[in-house]
């Protein structure tokens, strides 16, 4: 009995090696292509029905020192505070119906994805503000549409509530990749979408630059980087005059100036609590700091709570 239980001791952290490497070298081969800076810049430029509203539904929020979310800081104290938010971004059309992309988290989620940044961090307590039912109120009939940025549980934790609330049928578009690969840090997202019940995967078609249909405004493009599905969101905002253009960047950076210094992640992060592609990041932070710099394009970093304020999204009550 004794050499049983030492070898399942020892198999344990074995097989856990094995899937992080695993995760490591499938992550490396998802280089999908990119659209064009041209294709990206004229997302909405001829339609007329644009999105008339973009707002903020944070979750939960968690302040926390920059250097546990950037490779270093810029900031002169090494302990300077970042706010990290957990949003879910409402899109709203004239004629009522809303596009989310990605749904933030439940109470009992959120108290427990706080903890291990308290613990290894040195985190102030998550605050949990409101699920995105509650932030949507009597809206949520409105929602015609999903979108996740990628599908970790902090994205993804929000399924279950809005289901429960909206007894309907909402579409959920993604890319193929989104569709096809994940590995063991979406896996467990994914299954919280599909206990949810209500959510119907739309695989969206004709990229690198997929339109959503029925959101005219709306596109999306595949990244990989961070997971195997991961997603960049673009959405025109306003009259076709004076339309602003917002990237939904995701977790391709948890901070922005992340991407607009290039600074990446902490190695010890990108190695072993999410399995990156670092090459890849580096590519897409110099792309998306690029796009950044066109006129009329801003980016929006989910996990950064005052880079979105300073944004000038107001958070829904």
């Amino acid at each position: 009995m004794s050499k049983i239980l030492g070898s399942l001791i020892l198999a344990v952290p074995a097989f856990a090696a094995a899937a992080l490497l695993w995760s490591h070298l499938s992550i490396q081969t998802i280089e999908p292509e990119f659209p064009s800076f041209e294709q990206i810049l004229a997302v909405g430029a001829d339609s007329a029905d644009l999105p008339v509203e973009l707002r903020l539904l944070d979750t939960a929020s968690q302040p926390m020192a920059r250097s546990g979310v950037l490779e270093r800081s810029l900031d002169p104290d090494p302990e300077a505070e970042y706010v990290m938010a957990f949003p879910a971004f409402a899109l709203e059309w004239a004629d009522g119906r809303i596009f989310l992309i990605d749904l933030g988290m439940e109470r009992a989620s959120a108290l427990s994805f706080g903890e291990p940044a308290e613990r290894l961090l040195g985190a102030d307590p998550i605050e949990f503000h409101a699920d995105v039912a509650q932030l949507l109120g009597s809206a949520i009939d409105r929602v015609a549409g999903v979108g996740f940025s990628h599908l970790h549980t902090d994205h993804t934790d929000g399924a279950i509530r809005l289901c429960e609330s909206a007894e309907r049928t909402i579409p959920l578009f993604q890319t193929p990749l989104q569709v096809d690969r994940s590995n063991y840090t979406t896996r467990p997202g994914r299954a919280r979408i599909e206990r949810a019940g209500c959510l119907d995967p739309t695989r969206l078609s004709e990229g690198p630059l997929y339109a959503v249909p029925g959101f005219p405004g709306l596109s999306v493009f595949a990244t990989g980087g961070h997971t195997p599905g991961s997603q960049v969101f673009v959405a025109r905002v306003g009259d076709p005059v004076g339309s602003r253009l917002w990237v939904f960047t995701g977790d391709l950076a948890n901070h922005i100036d992340g991407i607009l210094h290039n600074l990446p992640k902490p190695t010890l992060y990108s190695l072993f609590v999410v399995p990156e592609h670092r090459d890849r990041l580096d590519l897409l932070r110099r792309m998306l700091a690029e796009l950044a710099r066109q006129p009329g394009v801003d980016l929006l970093v989910s996990h950064d709570l005052r880079q979105l304020e300073a944004m000038g999204l107001v958070q829904k009550e």
